[in-house]
């Protein structure tokens, strides 16, 4: 094989991996929010009696890393991910809309669950994890759908 033939050989599959990297952190992402949800089982229901403090300290700091590296994840795609396909691909103009109306909806639930979890009794805590959740999961495979394919196909990245 020749260096120009390993070369490019070598280059696609870093581009390759692309789409798959994304699904391995749309995985963890899947993880993380499932190990949330199961966390939140564990809290009394609304209106039932509940240790007046807020939520216990690793559920709450568990769901602030979540809503971090969910927000990061999201303004990675929003700034460079999909203005790249944009101008790679116009054929997803809508795709990619929506997508990003996803983000924003998902934003608002996430400046919401953290309210709610920053709360004494944490009240309404797990339904609006399950709001997130539920949002989270169908964007998740949304974007799988749409984007890992043309992820995977591309044969370069915008410049830094």
């Amino acid at each position: 094989m020749s260096d120009q033939t390993r070369t490019a050989t070598a280059e696609h599959s870093r581009l390759t991996a692309f789409g798959d990297h994304l699904i391995a952190l749309h995985d963890e992402l899947r993880r993380d929010i499932a190990a949330l949800r199961e966390e939140a089982s564990r809290l009394p229901a609304d209106g039932e009696s509940a240790d007046p403090l807020a939520l216990p300290a690793r559920l709450h700091s568990h769901c602030l890393s979540f809503c971090e590296a969910l927000d990061a994840h999201h303004t990675t795609e929003d700034r460079t991910i999909f203005p790249f396909l944009a101008g790679e691909h116009p054929e997803l103009a809508e795709v990619l809309e929506r997508l990003s109306a996803d983000h924003r909806v998902m934003a608002t639930l996430l400046t919401d669950l953290r309210e709610v979890a920053a709360t004494p009794a944490a009240p309404g805590f797990r339904a609006e994890l399950e709001r997130l959740s539920v949002e989270l999961l169908t964007h998740l495979d949304r974007e799988e759908h749409y984007l890992v394919p043309v992820l995977n196909a591309v044969t370069h990245f915008p410049d830094h």
